[in-house]
């Protein structure tokens, strides 16, 4: 083994020493290319023609190496079809000169063919690698490049003072520096813009800073995709533009909105469960009602606990068509409640629910469509705003359950959503059951449903007038109703007739 390493050849490395440049561009291997890409590195390269060579980015190159300088700078060509102009306004690129420890060989390839004895031509190859030198220094040009802007002229102007004073210090033109005269103060500081008459520009011809960004290297984001996403590609209908506007104003449109069918590939999780919430209806679509959940979620398999919870939802939904969540949830113990939130998929699975008109936000059973049922009036929802009155005292744990329920005599500061049917004050009640074509409309509106605009108006200034007044009297200590199961049947107006005679 001692032997053979010993007989191993060895070259001596020559005292040469040489400069490595990691060139930030396309370098061909002939000698114009290399030529014009060494000119590029020399300090007089810019704006002037002629001054840049290639033999004096060497002997700069030497001179930085020799004098220990950290920058060389890189003055790139014009691009193809730009203007000569756009030299004076772009920075340079910045490169820094860093140790190098590589060695340079020289390698040269020898191709020739002869005859052989049976008279076929044979190709041999020859190859002879010579060790020019060590690398001493290697410029490196890492940093990300300037921002370049040119100043806008005036319309009509080929020139401005400023620009012009700028170019005969940049080309170091010193018969333009002696006939620069500075033009009087005009103190026109902005100009009509030639491509819109309407719009005006600047006339100040205002010169880039030496530097627009001092940002060198690029944030390193560490960026990783999760490992759970995946590229899918799935197909929906979107909604026209005139149908999500009509949505979002709350107007009517009686004309069906255009959908188109689209495909669309994203990036999704596959460890998540996509279709949690209830199917979203708007009002204005023709779509009918949901007859049941969508397949995914009814192959979906439930724990006895889930099952027996689902099976309760349905009976409830079996009893009232229209829910919303509060009054839903308050069916139920706190235990369950949670474990109905936690499980959202459980509401997906027995009921759909709308994204606007006055049924927005509740939760409808499968199958039944209130827009199509005048009796569905009395689940249609009503949303008041105030401020609630807080008393500095109240303690964190003096906690009360939210109440579904307005009885006109009890303030539910924790909610301020109510639906007509959960609304038991025997003033407002003769107002929501009113009948007849004066009240009720032939078909729904999105902003007052079934309610014809005055009786509608009529029910939300009671019901505000009752809300406001119990907001301001009752202290924050009172204690609310207990929850209570309310179905919308004669049971109201039995009370109401009960409470009217004594």
């Amino acid at each position: 083994m001692a032997a053979e390493e010993a007989a191993a050849p060895s070259w001596p490395v020559p005292q040469a020493l040489l400069v490595t440049v990691e060139y930030p561009g396309l370098v061909q291997d002939t000698h114009e290319s290399l030529s014009r890409a060494l000119a590029t590195l020399s300090p007089c390269a810019g704006p002037v023609p002629g001054l840049q060579s290639a033999s004096s980015a060497l002997t700069h190159l030497a001179r930085v190496v020799t004098r220990g300088g950290k920058l060389v700078e890189c003055r790139l060509h014009p691009l193809a079809g730009e203007e000569q102009d756009m030299q004076l306004y772009r920075h340079p690129l910045l490169g820094d000169v860093v140790p190098g420890r590589e060695l340079v060989v020289r390698v040269h390839r020898r191709r020739w063919q002869r005859r052989g004895a049976d008279g076929q031509l044979e190709t041999r190859k020859e190859y002879t690698v010579t060790l020019v030198g060590a690398v001493r220094s290697t410029v490196r040009f890492l940093r990300m490049a300037d921002f370049a802007f040119k100043p806008d002229l005036p319309a009509g102007s080929h020139a401005h003072p400023t620009t012009a004073l700028h170019r005969a210090l940049v080309e170091m033109d010193v018969a333009a520096l002696q006939r620069f005269r500075f033009p009087p103060e005009t103190e026109e500081y902005e100009v009509e813009d030639g491509r819109d008459p309407k719009r005006l520009r600047s006339n100040l011809a205002m010169i880039p800073p030496p530097f627009f960004s001092r940002m060198e290297l690029p944030f390193s984001y560490g960026y990783r995709q999760n490992p759970a996403s995946s590229l899918q590609t799935e197909s929906y209908a979107t909604t026209g533009k005139r149908s999500r506007k009509t949505a979002r104003k709350g107007q009517a449109d009686s004309e069906p909105p255009e959908t188109e069918q689209r495909v669309v590939t994203r990036y999704m999780n596959r460890s998540r469960w996509r279709n949690m919430a209830p199917v979203a209806l708007k009002f204005a679509e023709s779509t009918p009602a949901p007859a049941g959940p969508e397949e995914a979620l009814a192959r979906v398999p439930f724990s006895d606990r889930h099952r027996a919870l689902l099976e309760r939802l349905q009976a409830h939904f079996e009893e009232r068509p229209v829910w919303s969540r509060l009054s839903l949830l308050n069916q139920f113990s706190a235990e369950e409640a949670r474990t109905l939130i936690q499980s959202k998929e459980l509401f997906a699975v027995a009921a759909y629910t709308f994204a606007d008109g006055p049924w927005r936000d509740t939760l409808v059973r499968f199958g039944y469509d209130p827009r199509t049922e005048p009796e569905s009036r009395c689940y249609q929802r009503i949303h008041l705003r105030g401020k609630t009155p807080r008393n500095p005292s109240t303690r964190a744990t003096e906690t009360r359950p939210a109440t579904h329920i307005f009885d006109g005599k009890n303030a539910a500061l924790s909610t301020s959503t109510f639906q007509l049917c959960d609304i038991t004050d025997i003033t407002i009640v003769p107002l929501i059951r009113a009948d007849g074509p004066e009240n009720v409309r032939e078909t729904p509106d999105i902003t007052t449903g079934w309610y014809a605009a005055d009786t509608w108006e009529s029910i939300r200034s009671a019901i505000s007038r009752q809300f406001h007044a119990l907001l301001k009297e009752a202290p924050t200590s009172t204690p609310a109703p207990e929850r209570d199961r309310v179905r919308w049947d004669a049971s109201v107006d039995a009370e109401s007739e009960s409470s009217d005679d004594t």
